[in-house]
């Protein structure tokens, strides 16, 4: 009965205060996809996600759960969320006096005066972050279905592991499909399914786990995919930490990995060089971090400078970028600058990658 009664409650105190919004209130919850606050929000609908972390919109009738206070009565939404292993994660969104939307306060990746727009580029519904001073993109959150371990599955498969690769040592070629766990010409030369290891019994990892004996962790590097062969660790429950790295316990531990050299995407159509997808969609930090692999810092330079290069930017005469693309057979330098040439979802990427190299 009292369960009864507070559902109640809240559908009537829900109703009346919809009736007093004003017009700014109404458009903040018109852009996250809500026209009142009939809506409970705690139902499946309107999940947001950069790859890790999901969260979802709360009017500050509702955020007393979260601990968090409206900055400005009547125009503030609050996205709360966290990852499959905790919460905490929360952004605070206005309406600023010229009618555009802002960050609140610092929080989370953002910072208070940030700009957030509501976009959809590439068919993908998007918020995107800005620095207001320099008008950057600092950060990117994606509309999704809500279920983010599937949402972690997907993104190791289509930016760790998607594509056809060749063995060092030759042989069948080895193809990772980008939508399912499945894999051909590796453990045998048919199709073979994997799953993935968690981390703390609820977070994918990527580590691939065909059978109680056959683990490895999978971890990207400039040419292709390092296959590291795990052993079982009993006494380490469900973590991840179960599997021992079993290149550690062998004599040549340097043979004992799997290197395996990509020759094609797993998708088709796709602009030429090692990170392609950072021309033809927008990426998160997440998405960003794992499609870079390890160590991350050379790779997100190589893939920020392929952007150029596609473009045909020349580089500098002896540096490090026009050595590595100098021996690239679709690299073709012809031109200074290339600005005015980039895409928006390029000149998205970039920024974004900027910010992870910094770090």
């Amino acid at each position: 009965m009292k369960t009864i009664f507070l559902t109640v409650a809240i559908m009537i105190s829900a109703a009346a205060y919809s009736q007093a919004q004003t017009v700014r209130e109404q458009t903040v919850l018109n852009v996250f996809g809500r026209s009142n606050l009939q809506v409970e929000p705690y139902d499946n609908l309107n999940f947001w996600t950069d790859g890790f972390v999901y969260c979802r919109p709360f009017f500050f009738d509702f955020v007393t759960h979260f601990d968090a206070k409206p900055r400005a009565a009547g125009d503030t939404i609050f996205l709360a969320g966290g990852s499959t292993h905790e919460g905490g994660y929360r952004i605070a969104i206005r309406l600023a006096a010229d009618g555009k939307m802002e960050v609140a306060a610092n929080d989370w990746r953002v910072s208070k005066g940030d700009r957030v727009e509501h976009r959809v580029i590439g068919g993908e519904t998007l918020l995107i972050f800005s620095d207001a001073r320099t008008g950057n993109a600092k950060h990117v959150l994606k509309k999704f279905d809500g279920n983010l371990s599937e949402r972690y599955i997907n993104n190791f498969r289509r930016y760790l592991l998607a594509g056809t690769y060749r063995r060092n040592g030759g042989g069948d070629p080895v193809v990772f499909s980008r939508d399912k766990s499945v894999v051909s010409g590796f453990t045998t030369k048919g199709e073979t399914s994997y799953a993935f290891a968690k981390e703390f019994g609820d977070t994918p990892a990527p580590i691939l786990v065909f059978d109680s004996k056959t683990i490895y962790r999978a971890t990207k590097t400039l040419t292709g995919v390092e296959l590291a062969p795990m052993k079982p660790d009993p006494e380490n429950g469900d973590d991840w930490t179960q599997y021992n790295d079993a290149t550690g316990l062998t004599d040549d531990a340097s043979k004992a990995k799997i290197a395996l050299v990509k020759t094609a995407e797993g998708q088709t159509g796709l602009p030429s060089g090692r990170f392609p997808l950072v021309s033809v969609q927008v990426m998160t930090l997440t998405e960003l971090e794992i499609y870079a692999g390890n160590p991350g810092r050379p790779n997100l330079q190589i893939m920020r400078n392929e952007i150029f290069a596609r473009y045909g930017y020349r580089f500098a005469a002896g540096g490090e970028m026009a050595k590595y693309f100098g021996a690239q057979e679709w690299y073709k330098p012809q031109y200074s600058d290339v600005t005015e040439r980039l895409t928006e979802t390029e000149r998205i990427n970039i920024a974004l990658i900027q910010l992870l190299e910094k770090q």
